[in-house]
């Protein structure tokens, strides 16, 4: 299954905003919110950095399914 860059940086920003949380948890500390913030944050920022933009497929392409049923492009 393919996932969208936006997928993949919202877990990595699930992920932060969890590993925030259970920081701020193990130093017993009350206030988890802003534990929470930067871990989404952070998450976030690395997943726009590591994860790579799709290239973009070209506009001018002819298709045609051969006689094996499979889908053949010809670039202009």
């Amino acid at each position: 299954m393919k996932l969208s860059k936006n997928t993949q940086k919202a877990g990595l920003a699930l992920m932060g905003s969890m590993a925030g949380f259970l920081l701020a948890k193990q130093l017993k500390i009350e206030d988890y919110y802003p534990f929470i913030l930067l871990g989404g944050f952070l998450g976030n920022t690395i997943g726009e950095e590591l994860i790579p933009e799709k290239q973009p497929t070209p506009l001018n392409a002819l298709s045609f399914i051969d006689s094996n049923g499979q889908l053949k492009l010809i670039i202009l």
